[in-house]
């Protein structure tokens, strides 16, 4: 039981550090619209977001073949829990959003670093920066923070409620220190944020389109419910 366990912590480890990585690499695009913004960069951004994904895509893709997990292909049909959990996971997360805003307001919690950079590439270039958040930016995290992790860590051996439970929480404080740094609020927020994104993904079945959609979704609420 211990050397499993420590198996665990291992495989925790290595794919946060993987993670970390994958991030930084999909982050790339973003970086171009730091530079400087006009049809051309937003040309080679998107189409470096679309390479960005689909590597993403082959790397989710293998590692649950390898893990010998039941991998849904984009185009499989939906059933009716998946479109519900999508739209649940999205209300949650706005609902997350709409506390956070309130609490940021009354304790005159400054902006995560995160979130001052969003502000400024969303004055900067409006429709990229919505098309990135709402579109790209979801698919890239999801398959890498929710698809790739989620199949690395939790293999057979792995699918007890404990493990899952810990997976989730480890997960969301990884996507929540990346999203915010170390401010406490920003932090729980982000990690809330990340965690009920875990949970909608195992709860669908590891079906990444569910979480996905839910997170694209949340995005466009929270852009339309709380404009800069």
């Amino acid at each position: 039981m211990l050397q499993k366990n420590l198996r665990f912590i291992g495989n925790l480890l290595i794919v946060s550090v993987l993670s970390v990585i994958i991030v930084n690499i999909s982050s790339l695009p973003v970086y171009i619209y730091l530079i400087t913004a006009n049809w051309f960069t937003l040309l080679v951004s998107f189409s470096l977001y679309a390479v960005i994904i689909i590597f993403l895509y082959n790397i989710y893709k293998s590692t649950a073949e390898l893990r010998q997990f039941d991998f849904r292909p984009w185009r499989a049909r939906l059933n009716k829990r998946a479109l519900l959990l999508m739209v649940i996971g999205a209300v949650v997360i706005v609902a997350l959003a709409f506390g956070y805003d309130k609490l940021t307001a009354v304790w005159h919690i400054t902006e995560s670093g995160n979130e001052r950079a969003l502000d400024l590439l969303l004055r900067k270039n409006p429709v990229a920066m919505t098309l990135d958040a709402v579109i790209f930016g979801p698919i890239a995290e999801e398959l890498s923070f929710r698809g790739f992790f989620f199949s690395y860590v939790l293999s057979d051996q792995y699918l007890d409620r404990g493990y899952q439970v810990a997976t989730v929480v480890i997960n969301g404080l990884l996507f929540g220190y990346l999203h915010s740094g170390n401010s406490l609020v920003p932090l729980a927020y982000y990690t809330l944020f990340g965690m009920v994104l875990g949970t909608t993904y195992l709860l669908s079945k590891r079906d990444i389109r569910v979480n996905s959609v839910a997170h694209m979704l949340a995005n466009l609420g929270i852009l339309w419910l709380f404009p800069s």
